[in-house]
């Protein structure tokens, strides 16, 4: 019974650590853009320690704003690093990870300080912010 319930743990820790950020997956469309415009996120992992991201904003049907984000496990320490928006990657440190969410920070960056992802029913949000300001993105699964 005891080996049992250890391989339990185990089988039930391994696995809740290799799918950690799978609530993420898929392709998502922003419900709440600024009038005239589109924006995407889409998600697809790589491995139990890199998820890709790319998100772009359209406007008519030319892009306006592009960005390849991804989530990466380096030397134990999960970071998210936004590619794009800057000349050098962005790395944002994960300093909380519960289920279905997640708060990544860079209090060194310009804009945002912070970001924040959660899964709120079938709705993905992020929040992206500083000290005095913050930017939802509200996103339903294409």
């Amino acid at each position: 019974m005891f080996a049992l319930t250890i391989l339990l743990v185990y089988s039930c820790g391994k696995s809740k650590e290799e799918a950690q950020f799978d609530w993420m997956l898929g392709n998502w469309e922003r419900t709440n853009n600024s009038k005239g415009t589109k924006t995407y996120e889409y998600w697809t992992k790589k491995s139990k320690d890199e998820y890709i991201g790319y998100g772009c904003t359209l406007k008519n049907k030319d892009t306006v704003f592009k960005e390849n984000i991804r989530l990466i496990k380096l030397n134990n320490l999960w970071s998210f690093e936004v590619v794009g928006v800057n000349e050098a990657p962005t790395l944002f440190k994960l300093i909380s990870n519960k289920t279905n969410s997640f708060t990544c920070e860079n209090q060194q960056n310009e804009f945002p300080k912070k970001i924040s992802y959660f899964l709120d029913g079938e709705q993905l949000k992020a929040i992206i912010s500083d000290d005095t300001t913050e930017i939802p993105f509200l996103f339903k699964k294409k």
